[in-house]
């Protein structure tokens, strides 16, 4: 591969971040009989039950976007691929 400035056939290609989006999913059903049987149990216990049975939160995924990058290691220019 050659550098379109220089012509230099010293470039190195790297995979680079460009963007990312987070999708937040809720509890659902089971989560929420979840949260209600923690506080009913919660509340015959004194709080005590809370220090072991933690709450539902749900779930996240992240899907992140690459890219290729080439960079010239002698002018220095960068360009995608």
């Amino acid at each position: 591969m050659k550098c379109p400035k220089c012509g230099s056939e010293n470039v190195s290609i790297e995979m680079v971040q460009v963007g990312g989006k987070t999708k937040k999913s809720g509890n659902g059903i089971g989560g929420h009989a979840n949260n209600m049987a923690r506080g009913i149990t919660a509340m015959c216990t004194l709080g005590m039950s809370n220090l072991v049975w933690k709450k539902s939160k749900g779930g996240e995924k992240t899907k992140t976007k690459n890219e290729k990058v080439c960079l010239c290691q002698n002018c220095g220019n960068s360009w995608n691929l």
